[in-house]
């Protein structure tokens, strides 16, 4: 009886650590690399205009603006976050998902954004 527990014993430890060590994940090295260098301190319009400006503005650098979103310049930008909705978006939590038709933004993007926005949205 006893040979019969420590083998059981044996057996769910070795059970244990072939189901951890074979589990997969879809993380990259690429992406890990990024989220740990991922800088939102200090972070300001000027560090994030690549966002706002190649990705966000292709679509919405329009007038009337589309679902009163307007990308193009600080102020616009500013305003937009303030309607509530690009968080949402940009994270694809509401009911729009942003970018349209691309990828979703890195998570070092998004983390800047809110680290941007909880700190009053500076320009400089």
């Amino acid at each position: 009886m006893r040979l019969f527990k420590n083998l059981l014993v044996v057996g769910t430890i070795i059970i244990y650590f072939f189901v951890n060590s074979t589990s997969c994940t879809f993380d990259s090295e690429e992406e890990l690399l990024e989220y740990y260098n991922c800088d939102t301190v200090n972070v300001n319009y000027n560090n994030l205009t690549y966002i706002f400006t190649d990705i966000c503005a292709v679509c919405h650098d329009d007038d009337p603006p589309r679902v009163g979103i307007k990308m193009n310049s600080y102020e616009n930008v500013k305003a937009s976050i303030n309607t509530g909705k690009v968080l949402p978006a940009i994270k694809h939590t509401g009911p729009y998902k942003m970018p349209y038709g691309q990828p979703m933004l890195s998570d070092c993007d998004i983390d800047k954004i809110e680290a941007w926005i909880n700190a009053g949205m500076p320009e400089n």
